[in-house]
């Protein structure tokens, strides 16, 4: 996600910085004008540092970490700092006080909308902070994404984005699975997905059959891919069981579907490329 998100900043005419854990993403970058930096520290002197990192642990790391972004912020600096993968409010409200004290600002703005719509600029993308700090990264923002939603105070926009989370993931799977079951039976899912849409089966990958197979195969374009997805939707629904909790919540459905990730196996990712394939 994090690469197409920077090259449509970088497209958008924005001078960008880089830094990826990843050696031939940097290079990548580097051919076009990109300046690479060796650590998340290198980064403190950029006005919007966008974040988009694979867990809390990195987060933490990444912010407040011993080659930190607290560190390399210039005196009288005031960057504001953009963590937009999908964490916790909890582990916010843990990163703000020593990015405050850096002199930095702190908003959420997870994403939605994956690697198509990363590639395309089309993210949907949930804001949580302070109302300046939002007005100044609405341009890099919309260079990314296309739908920009104020959820509220700091941690409001990953709320939403872990109950959205819960309810996508669930959704891919389960209609994978319809998508079988009709064509197994001689039902081809194009035309049936305009019957859906006008019932209580639609969803986001009913609505636009082109963009649903273009999806799934792109989540299961190869075994690494599908599984790094799997890796993140499985630590998503550790997000969403983990607010659920601290809530008071027990959400028996939500625990259903975790183990059932937890036990997918290649039968899975098989579905899922079949069902990528232009008909």
């Amino acid at each position: 996600m994090g690469a197409p998100m920077a090259r449509r900043v970088k497209k958008s005419g924005f001078h960008l910085v880089v830094c990826d854990r990843n050696p031939a993403v940097l290079r990548e970058f580097e051919t076009t004008g990109a300046v690479v930096a060796t650590t998340a520290k290198d980064c403190g002197n950029a006005d919007v540092i966008v974040l988009l990192l694979g867990n809390d642990e990195q987060l933490v790391d990444v912010t407040v970490g011993s080659e930190g972004i607290v560190h390399g912020i210039p005196d009288g600096h005031h960057p504001v700092v953009c963590v937009m993968g999908t964490t916790l409010p909890d582990t916010l409200r843990k990163i703000q006080s020593p990015l405050i004290g850096a002199g930095a600002h702190l908003i959420d703005a997870p994403i939605s909308g994956g690697i198509p719509g990363a590639e395309d600029g089309t993210l949907t993308i949930m804001l949580g902070g302070e109302q300046a700090d939002i007005d100044t990264v609405e341009p890099v923002m919309k260079a990314m994404g296309t739908n920009l939603f104020r959820c509220g105070d700091l941690g409001s926009a990953e709320v939403v984005k872990v109950v959205n989370n819960m309810l996508s993931i669930a959704t891919m799977f389960l209609t994978a699975e319809a998508i079988d079951l009709m064509e197994k039976n001689g039902a081809k899912f194009e035309q049936t997905a305009p019957i859906l849409n006008v019932s209580t089966g639609r969803n986001f990958l009913t609505v636009d059959v082109p963009e649903c197979r273009r999806q799934y195969g792109s989540w299961a374009r190869t075994e690494s891919a599908f599984t790094a997805l799997l890796n993140v939707v499985r630590k998503d629904l550790r997000l969403a069981r983990e607010l659920a909790s601290s809530s008071g919540l027990h959400l028996g459905l939500l625990d259903e579907v975790s183990k059932y990730l937890d036990s997918t196996d290649d039968s899975v990712m098989d579905r899922w490329m079949r069902h990528g394939r232009r008909r």
